[in-house]
């Protein structure tokens, strides 16, 4: 609670984080400290920092969220820098001079823009909803990516195979709804309550959006290239033995994320160079 009153005050007098403890002589004026208690009390009835702030930080950048879409993860950046070491290696842009990604459920556009502006490639966005693209393009614009970025409607990989990007993509990276639907009560209350259930629910067990990712995904890409998934450490055992049982991909692995939790599932697609390993 002090930290994110700190937070909170820092963002009100449009200073830093670190501005409240540097400057404890600093005046805040009534109109300040009228918005800074309603932020406050806002906050304590459980509404996320970063909505009441309007951004969250991620990958070093700052992204504009709202209750539109999830609250990007410290996890997520686990997902990316492996995407972005993937798609740098030699053996991968020697399939690819000018690769593109596609970025599937999108949300904020977190990933898919960090990769954009971190990596320099195209990225292809999809959501099911038009209102969190429009959200997705309004951060391309601020990060300054517009030019290197396309954006999609509809379910998953689905609005990809309709415009015609079947064996063309480089690398498929989702951070889909992974949460099981018995589990979403228990959720804490920040989450239950403020973020969108759609980018939440991942159907009985949390799989459905994975399963459908990992049959559909080797179809979008070119051989040798990757899908990379954000899951449920409880899912890791699921998520391999679908993978070994769908054709088409000759490789996985599952990375963990910086609390040690099996958290990414990484696929290569069949038909890469013989000796190249993830």
């Amino acid at each position: 609670p002090a930290r994110d009153a700190c937070l909170l005050l820092a963002f009100v007098l449009g200073e830093t984080a670190e501005y409240p403890f540097l400057h404890p002589e600093a005046f805040v004026d009534e109109n300040r400290t009228r918005y800074y208690g309603e932020l406050v009390a806002r906050r304590a009835s459980g509404e996320p920092i970063a909505y009441l702030r309007g951004y969250k930080e991620f990958m070093g950048m700052k992204f504009k969220v709202d209750d539109r879409v999830l609250i990007p993860r410290p996890e997520t950046e686990v997902l990316v820098g492996a995407a972005l070491e993937l798609l740098n290696r030699p053996d991968t842009r020697a399939l690819c001079e000018n690769p593109v990604v596609a970025d599937v459920g999108c949300g904020s556009g977190a990933i898919g823009l960090s990769m954009a502006n971190l990596a320099g490639c195209s990225v292809i966005l999809t959501d099911i909803s038009p209102h969190v693209l429009e959200l997705a393009k309004e951060n391309a614009r601020l990060l300054g990516v517009s030019d290197r970025t396309a954006y999609l409607q509809g379910d998953l990989l689905d609005p990809l195979f309709t415009q015609g990007y079947a064996g063309s993509l480089a690398m498929v990276v989702s951070n889909p709804p992974y949460i099981p639907r018995k589990c979403l009560d228990s959720l804490p209350e920040t989450v239950r309550c403020y973020e969108p259930l759609l980018a939440l629910d991942g159907g009985p067990e949390g799989l459905d959006c994975i399963i459908k990712l990992i049959k559909d995904a080797r179809r979008a890409l070119f051989p040798g290239g990757y899908l990379l998934v954000e899951i449920d450490p409880q899912q890791s055992d699921a998520c391999a033995r679908m993978v070994r049982e769908q054709a088409g991909w000759d490789q996985f692995e599952i990375l963990r994320d910086y609390a040690a939790f099996e958290r990414v599932l990484v696929c290569r697609a069949g038909g890469s160079p013989p000796g190249v390993e993830i």
